[in-house]
């Protein structure tokens, strides 16, 4: 199965699915794989570089390799391309619109990103970027199996470049509207630091010399435009982003 992606000279047939081998009756009931191994596809521009990704996902007994034409239930998609092209990322926007697995994450194995490249990659759902270079089948293994749950592994260089993003979004964007991490007001977070660390709302309102019913007040803003539940759960939630 192919990608449809637009006519380009320099990306001919780029992002080909390639199709597993047969390895045995395919489910009559169409369950997938048990709930602890991970449903993979891969799709790439070589068809010998593919089949070489294919080779240790199949021999891992935590993944599952998936045929290309169901994609869109797997829990991971690996890409591999020897470029990075604009053909290509719309090709990986293509894949993730597709998606019907809401867990959905991709894997990129490729050659060097621009930032502008791995801006919109990351925004397609790219949680695993690879060197092509230097891609083992132990890391690529790895890469699958944390994507699926809840992790990444990235280059050293793009950890850098994500910090330094999420450092100019802090300063230029939160800051300028008096946000903190988590979209959070300061006033918000030394609210909710104190009920961390076992206030009342009639303590936390005496430590910042306002009235109990502005503490409430606070606390109802903030649950409500976040759409969090209650007070307990707005703490867990600025505990989570990292604001406290």
């Amino acid at each position: 199965m192919s990608i449809d992606v637009p006519a380009d000279p320099e990306t001919a047939g780029l992002v080909v699915g390639l199709l597993p081998r047969d390895e045995g009756p395919a489910d009559p009931l169409g369950f997938g794989p048990p709930a602890d191994v991970v449903s993979a596809c891969v799709f790439a521009d070589d068809p010998l570089e593919g089949e070489n990704l294919l080779t240790p996902l199949r021999a891992s007994p935590e993944v599952q390799v998936l045929p290309a034409d169901r994609h869109a239930g797997a829990d991971v998609v690996v890409v591999a391309a020897g470029a990075v092209t604009g053909t290509l990322l719309d090709a990986v926007e293509d894949l993730a619109a597709r998606a019907e697995n809401p867990r959905r994450r991709l894997v990129l194995v490729s050659g060097p990103l621009r930032g502008s490249q791995l801006a919109r990659a990351v925004g397609c759902g790219v949680v695993g970027i690879l060197p092509r270079a230097t891609c083992t089948p132990s890391v690529l293994v790895r890469a699958v199996v944390a994507a699926a749950n809840g992790g990444a592994v990235v280059p050293e260089a793009v950890t850098r470049w994500l910090l330094d993003e999420a450092r100019t979004f802090q300063r230029t964007i939160l800051t300028g509207q008096g946000l903190t991490t988590g979209g959070l007001t300061r006033r918000e977070t030394e609210v909710l630091r104190l009920l961390a660390e076992g206030l009342d709302t009639g303590a936390v309102a005496a430590r910042l010399g306002f009235s109990e019913r502005m503490i409430k007040k606070i606390l109802q803003d903030v649950t409500r435009r976040l759409h969090l539940r209650n007070r307990t759960h707005a703490v867990s939630y600025a505990l989570r982003a990292g604001a406290i």
